[in-house]
């Protein structure tokens, strides 16, 4: 909707980070950066703002678990904490946005995983099989990406095996990601069903496991595996990354860290994210952004980028105030209309006589309607009437 100039003095701060000090309440969220254009974070704001969300969250798991009355006697306290929170980064567009390719992840590549160190990663290939758990299997592929890896399954075996809703859903909680082949990955939402695609956790993420080869002689082309080591850095790369979930919306949410990183490769994976999120899914760029956030799963979000204008285009802002749209004439009001232009063109004989014929048509219609309503009615002492006839017909009283 188009918005009027009016609206450009606003007081929303100017873009930047939050300042969180609880020193100095009197500190604004948000300023303008020093120098260059506006549309870019400020490194040191985004820092001071992760800082401060990590050690909210820690404060309140500790205290949390100080509150907790009841001591957990099953946990090994010689074993590390093994929840790691993680921080997402929330963003909001002036305009929808939308991703063609819905049921696949947008890989965005981080400069620090965000993936625990242990994972179980099944691998979806197509088939056959065999082939690929050669691969991972051979000696060129490194031993620390094969640990992680505890099953390859074919996209036939698939089908067999994981029929029913209760093995699909044991399925999913056997593993921490599923990858897949990009050839079969478009075809895994009618294999898997809703267990795997209503949320958005564990969708199978898409990698390239084979080379296309020239065309022969009959114009036909073949897949060909790759080779151990690169079926390996498919795999490493898809660790090192986080996956964006576009849906017709103006709101956007994306995983860039966890509570164990630090403050500065938090922010370094948020200026990565946002870098490639506005870059390659945002129409208009930086100026379809209206705001930026970091938050937790279970925390406030905190502003680290907001935008002076409300629109992304200088065409919906008008020069005068806005109007309402004229009323559109419904059929009643053009039946009037041509009523009208009708008796324009009679004679005051023909005019007079065309009223008569209307007036006694409605005075016909109005008496009908009151015989009508006569006839379905009935009067009070005829119902009482009624009423003494039925009681002298009964023989013996009601109340002796």
């Amino acid at each position: 909707m188009a918005r009027s100039k009016q609206a450009k003095k606003t007081d929303t701060p100017k873009k930047s980070e939050t300042s969180v000090a609880k020193s100095k309440p009197e500190a604004p969220l948000t300023s303008k950066v020093s120098n260059g254009t506006p549309y870019q974070l400020d490194p040191a704001q985004v820092e001071r703002a992760a800082t401060a969300l990590i050690a909210h969250m820690k404060k309140h798991a500790q205290e949390k678990e100080e509150k907790a009355s009841k001591k957990n006697l099953a946990a090994d306290e010689d074993e590390p904490e093994t929840s790691d929170a993680a921080i997402f980064l929330n963003l909001t567009t002036k305009q929808h946005v939308k991703d063609n390719n819905r049921l696949r992840p947008n890989k965005i590549a981080l400069p620090h995983t965000i993936q625990p160190s242990e994972i179980r990663i099944c691998l979806i290939v197509a088939d056959p099989q065999r082939e690929y758990k050669n691969i991972v299997a051979a000696d060129a592929f490194p031993e620390d990406v094969r640990a992680k890896v505890h099953r390859v399954i074919g996209v036939d075996k698939l089908k067999k095996k994981y029929k029913t809703y209760e093995t699909r859903r044991q399925l999913l909680a056997e593993y921490d990601l599923f990858l897949a082949d990009d050839r079969v990955t478009d075809n895994l939402s009618k294999v898997l069903g809703s267990t795997f695609y209503k949320g958005k956790g564990k969708r199978p993420v898409p990698v390239t496991l084979s080379v296309q080869t020239p065309k022969d002689k009959d114009g036909k082309r073949k897949y060909v595996a790759k080779k151990p080591e690169d079926v390996a850095k498919e795999i490493e790369s898809a660790l090192s990354s986080t996956y964006v979930h576009l849906s017709p919306s103006a709101t956007t949410s994306i995983r860039v860290g966890k509570l164990s990183q630090q403050p500065q490769q938090i922010q370094e994976n948020i200026e990565a994210a946002v870098s490639a999120v506005v870059a390659k899914f945002v129409t208009n760029g930086w100026r379809n952004v209206r705001a930026l956030h970091i938050k937790g799963p279970a925390t406030m979000a905190l502003p680290i980028w907001l935008a002076d204008e409300l629109w992304a285009n200088e065409a919906q802002v008008l020069e005068e105030p806005w109007k309402p749209a004229p009323k559109e004439v419904g059929p009643s009001e053009k039946k009037r209309k041509w009523d009208a232009w009708e008796e324009e063109l009679l004679d005051d004989d023909e005019l007079a006589e065309r009223r008569e014929q209307f007036a006694a048509a409605k005075k016909s219609k109005a008496k009908d309607s009151a015989k009508d309503k006569e006839s379905r009615s009935i009067s009070k002492a005829s119902r009482k009437k009624l009423k003494q006839d039925a009681l002298k017909s009964v023989q013996t009283p009601l109340i002796a």
